[in-house]
């Protein structure tokens, strides 16, 4: 039987986390070449070393490095999983930001970005103004996909950023028929934190973010149509790794906001 650790003292947090998806406890598990180049010559671990195996879907275990292989000059590393790690991960926030397809520099840092602080996932948007146009077969997706497997393993999250393929406004909208939906646009308002939550925490919502010369009139009365507001910040301007970075620390606000109010309204209900 699977025996659960409580929160983790301070030491282990310094595990290394590796994904082997679909992971189950007391099998063994052998690495690529990639990740086993990574733990033995970069963190140098090496046989009996612990680690954190991050099987998805919410499922985390502690491991151990069963044995290390020389082939030639590549190292070959077999991992044992063992019992549930129970240390819990980040929450992911049910919020989908859909980022105007811009240089490929600062895509990548917003998906870093959306990775580290916990959103649901990013949507390349196809728009009037975006600079760089999105090609079958070019390998954008799984390179990204690499950078949120990365930036996983740093922040600790226990599910990969979902990155989908990219689509148009009108079709985004019309699949995501079940989240609010805000615009990011130079001086729109900015609403209260109540806005985005509602009974058990965080509104599902979808954030649309413009190119640099921003959404066109035609696409903002199309969202506007379907039902999304504007959403204004501070600062009026900002490069798209900056927004999403915005929108990542507003998730968070609206949270601590919300458990403060909670709190308060226990601490008068309990006098």
């Amino acid at each position: 039987m699977a025996v659960d650790r409580i929160y983790p003292p301070a030491d282990e947090m310094r595990l290394h986390r590796i994904w082997l998806p679909g992971a189950r406890e007391g099998r063994t598990y052998s690495l690529d070449e990639d990740e086993s180049h990574h733990l033995v010559t970069v963190m140098r671990r090496g046989e009996g070393d612990e680690v954190v195996v991050v099987a998805g879907e919410d499922r985390i275990y502690l491991g151990v490095i069963e044995s290390v292989s020389e082939e030639g000059e590549t190292s070959l590393v077999k991992v044992t999983v063992g019992e549930n790690y129970s240390a819990p991960p980040p929450p992911v926030r049910p919020w989908l930001v859909a980022v105007s397809v811009v240089k490929e520099r600062n895509l990548e840092l917003a998906i870093r970005m959306l990775s580290e602080t916990g959103l649901e996932g990013i949507i390349p948007l196809v728009s009037e103004r975006g600079q760089v146009s999105l090609t079958a077969g070019s390998g954008k997706i799984d390179r990204w996909k690499r950078i949120a497997l990365e930036s996983a393993k740093q922040c600790g999250r226990a599910s990969l950023l979902d990155i989908r393929e990219s689509i148009s406004i009108e079709e985004l909208l019309r699949q995501e028929t079940g989240r609010d939906v805000w615009m990011a646009h130079p001086g729109g308002p900015e609403p209260s934190c109540r806005a985005f939550l509602g009974t058990d925490g965080l509104k599902p919502s979808l954030f649309l973010i413009g190119p640099e010369g921003g959404f066109s009139t035609a696409e903002i009365a199309l969202c506007e149509e379907n039902g999304a507001r504007l959403v204004g910040f501070p600062m009026p301007v900002m490069r798209t790794p900056v927004a999403v970075m915005m929108i990542g620390a507003l998730g968070t606000l609206v949270e601590m906001t919300a458990g403060r109010e909670r709190a308060d309204e226990d601490g008068v209900n309990s006098c």
